[in-house]
C-alpha cells in the first residue's frame, strides 16, 4: 500500500505544480509546497498503526452520529412553501390544493421527498424524530480531506446531505468538489443540529426551501492578504434548486461570498459578510439572490466557560425574472444568544419576511428559547414562536433533545 501511495505522490506532485503555475504561483513555490517522497513516507509512518494483515489504519474516518427528537404543539397548522413556488398559507385554507399536491407526479419541482427533509417545524402537533445524521470525516492523504454526511429525516429514508472532498496542502487556497451547502450568508451553511434555534429563519425557508442551497458543485476559498481575517469564496452549482432549475444543459448557478472578521477587543469580535448568487431559471431568465450579515460575539477571557453573548442579523433578497416582470422579495432576522451560566443559554429572535413584498401581507415571527446543555454532546431546548401571518396569530411550542455520539467536529466560528 505504501509503495502505491509513494508512486502516486510523484504524479500528484507534477499535477499540483502545474495547477499552481496556472493559478499564478511560481514553479519554485509550487515545487516547495508539495511534500517530497521522503516527507510523504515519514508522514505515513507517523499516522496511526497497522493491522495484523499490514493494512494501514491511518485514514480510517472519524464517525459521529447526531440525533434530534422533537415534541411540538401548534395552535393552527402552518405551511411555509417557497415564495416563488406553490402558494403558502394555512392548511385549512388550501385543502383543495393540498389534495392535488399529495398525488401530483407531473413534474412538480417541490417533491414529497424534499418536504420530508425540510428542516423547519412540522405542520401539525405531535412527537417526531426530526433528523438523525451520520458523519464520516477523514484525512484522505497528504493532499485531501473528505466529509460524507448521511441524513435520515424522520424515519423514512436515507439521503446524502453532504459529500465532498477538499484540498489541504495549498497555502491560503482551498478547493472543494462534491455536494455541499453553498456559502450564502451565515445560516445556509449550518446543519440542523447547529441551528441557533430549532427552526430556520423565515427568509431562508421561503426563498430556498427547507433544505436551503445545497447542491453538487465546485468551490474555491482564498484567504486575502489583509491585516484582518478576510476570505473570499467562489462556487459553481448545478442550479437544481427550484429558484433556478433551468432546462439548459449549461446553465449553472454561480455564487460569491466575501467575509471578514475583526478583533474589537480581547473579549469581542465583529464579523461582516456579503453574498451573491445568480443563474438562469425555468424561464431561461436571470434569478439573483444577494444578502448581507453581521455578527458580534463577546466572551470574557476570565469567564470563558459561563458567559457569552452573540448578536447576529442577516438580510436576504431574491429577484426572479419570468420574462414578463421582475419579482422581488426579501426578509431578515435578528437574534440574540446569551449564556448566563455554564450550562444555560437564553435566546431571542425576530423574523420579518416581505421586504420588499411579493404578497399582500408580510410575515412576522417572534421567538424565545431556553437551552440547557449539560455538555457539548447534548442539549435540551425549549422554544416558543408567535407567528403573525394572514392577519392571524399562530402559537407554536417545541421541545428538542439534541445529542451527539462519537466524533464531534468543531463548528465554524
Amino acid at each position: 500500500m505504501y509503495t502505491c501511495l509513494l508512486e502516486d505522490a510523484l504524479t500528484m506532485k507534477i499535477y499540483l505544480s502545474f495547477m499552481l503555475v496556472l493559478l499564478g504561483f511560481t514553479p519554485v513555490l509550487a515545487q516547495s509546497i508539495v511534500p517530497s517522497k521522503q516527507d510523504l513516507h515519514r508522514w505515513l509512518q507517523s499516522q496511526g498503526s497497522t493491522t495484523a494483515t499490514g493494512t494501514s489504519t491511518a485514514f480510517n474516518p472519524a464517525i459521529g452520529v447526531n440525533g434530534l427528537f422533537l415534541g411540538f404543539r401548534t395552535s393552527s397548522p402552518l405551511v411555509r412553501e417557497t415564495a416563488f413556488g406553490e402558494e403558502h398559507g394555512h392548511e385549512e385554507e388550501d385543502d383543495h390544493a393540498d389534495e392535488g399536491a399529495d398525488h401530483d407526479d407531473e413534474g412538480d419541482v417541490h417533491t414529497d421527498e424534499e418536504d420530508a427533509h425540510a428542516h423547519g417545524l412540522p405542520e401539525e402537533s405531535g412527537l417526531s424524530v426530526q433528523e438523525v445524521e451520520v458523519r464520516f470525516t477523514a484525512v484522505v492523504d497528504a493532499y485531501f480531506r473528505a466529509d460524507v454526511i448521511l441524513a435520515i429525516p424522520g424515519t423514512e429514508h436515507i439521503e446524502l446531505e453532504e459529500g465532498f472532498i477538499e484540498t489541504t496542502s495549498l497555502p491560503n487556497v482551498t478547493f472543494r468538489a462534491g455536494k455541499f451547502f453553498g456559502a450564502l450568508g451565515k445560516h445556509n451553511t449550518l446543519h440542523s443540529h447547529a441551528y441557533p434555534f430549532i427552526d430556520p429563519p423565515i427568509a431562508n425557508e421561503r426563498i430556498f426551501g427547507g433544505e436551503g442551497l445545497n447542491e453538487v458543485g465546485l468551490g474555491a476559498s482564498m484567504l486575502l492578504p489583509t491585516a484582518w481575517y478576510s476570505e473570499f469564496h467562489a462556487q459553481i452549482f448545478n442550479g437544481d434548486n427550484a429558484l433556478f432549475n433551468s432546462a439548459g444543459e449549461n446553465d449553472f448557478a454561480y455564487l460569491g461570498r466575501w467575509e471578514n472578521l475583526w478583533d474589537v477587543s480581547d473579549n469581542a469580535t465583529l464579523a461582516w459578510g456579503g453574498s451573491y448568487v445568480f443563474g438562469k431559471n425555468e424561464h431561461r431568465e436571470m434569478t439573483q439572490v444577494w444578502g448581507s450579515d453581521v455578527t458580534f460575539k463577546w466572551r470574557p477571557a476570565k469567564r470563558v466557560r459561563d458567559r457569552g453573548l452573540v448578536l447576529q442579523a442577516e438580510y436576504m433578497q431574491a429577484r426572479v425574472n419570468d420574462g414578463l416582470d421582475v419579482e422581488k422579495v426579501g426578509g431578515l432576522y435578528a437574534l440574540m444568544q446569551y449564556q448566563f451560566a455554564r450550562r444555560w443559554w437564553a435566546q431571542a429572535r425576530y423574523d420579518v419576511f416581505g421586504m420588499p413584498r411579493l404578497e399582500p401581507e408580510r410575515e412576522y415571527r417572534v421567538s424565545g428559547l431556553l437551552a440547557f446543555a449539560p455538555s457539548e454532546f447534548s442539549a435540551i431546548r425549549v422554544q416558543y414562536n408567535l407567528n403573525r401571518e394572514m392577519k392571524q396569530n399562530i402559537h407554536q411550542f417545541a421541545v428538542q433533545l439534541n445529542f451527539t455520539m462519537g466524533a464531534h467536529p468543531a463548528h465554524a466560528y
